[in-house]
């Protein structure tokens, strides 16, 4: 995808997005955090700048699929029964169909439906292992992780960031991969993930 070509398919998707998280009591500016941090580590590993598009538009998009589902289901607090987890493992595949109709989307389709795979293979909903998994799926599951660790909810206080660190850490090499774990944990101890001026930084203190 042409960096240039992409720009209004760009604007489209923020603007969309934008409305979307909007709507979640929970995930108010959602997918600007998530393009903004996938951008920062796809340039810290070096990843070509032609791919950011690419990337920028799978860690907005990347949660499409929920959106589809149930929203009793998604939202439910607390754990999930074995049937509505069935349920929430689909939305990778949900997004990607969603996006695969859609000429020049392909490789972000990639990205949404491989944001839960692991390096180990004991991701889903493919069960895809190492190489075979895309670098924009690769950053952006360290990234939502994080993020939803580090989220405040009803039912659970998020973790300081420290906390959070320490957990993308722990699975390092198994459920995210290395050197991504490395490039975002750095990236976010030296300042360069803090909210904009605008935004909110209080919950990502240590």
């Amino acid at each position: 995808m042409n960096p240039m070509s992409s720009l209004p398919l760009l604007q489209t998707v923020r603007v969309l997005t934008d409305v979307l998280d909007a709507a979640d009591p929970y995930g108010q500016g959602r997918s600007a955090r998530m393009a903004r941090w996938s951008l920062a580590v796809a340039h810290a590993l070096g990843v070509p700048e032609t791919e950011w598009p690419t990337i920028e538009l799978g860690a907005r998009l990347h949660d499409l699929g929920r959106h589809a589902l149930l929203n009793d289901v998604v939202s439910t607090p607390g754990a999930l029964a074995p049937n509505e987890r069935a349920l929430v493992q689909t939305h990778p595949g949900v997004g990607a169909d969603m996006l695969h109709g859609i000429a020049g989307l392909e490789g972000v389709a990639e990205i949404v439906h491989a944001h839960h795979e692991r390096p180990d293979g004991k991701g889903y909903p493919r069960g895809l292992v190492g190489e075979a998994i895309p670098v924009g799926a690769r950053i952006v599951m360290v990234c939502a992780a994080y993020d939803a660790m580090t989220e405040d909810r009803p039912y659970r206080r998020g973790l300081p960031q420290a906390a959070a660190c320490d957990e993308l850490q722990r699975h390092r090499g198994t459920q995210f991969f290395p050197e991504v774990v490395d490039a975002f944990v750095a990236l976010l101890a030296s300042g360069a993930l803090d909210e904009p001026d605008h935004g909110d930084t209080a919950r990502h203190a240590a």
